[in-house]
């Protein structure tokens, strides 16, 4: 995998936190990303971890 840009990462973790805004409308897409999650870059994850941001 290759490295990510910081300008990628925040724009994922923008993606995520507003598709957690609205979990029952983007159920399908939320549980898309929980499958993927093993691929997502560290970066992205750490951010997500120092929100308390959980999947």
């Amino acid at each position: 995998m290759g490295k990510f840009s910081s300008q990628e990462i925040e724009s994922q973790y923008n993606l995520i936190k507003k598709l957690l805004d609205e979990p029952e409308k983007y159920k399908d897409a939320i549980d898309a990303i929980k499958k993927d999650i093993a691929y997502m870059p560290i970066e992205l994850k750490k951010k997500l971890e120092e929100e308390n941001i959980t999947l």
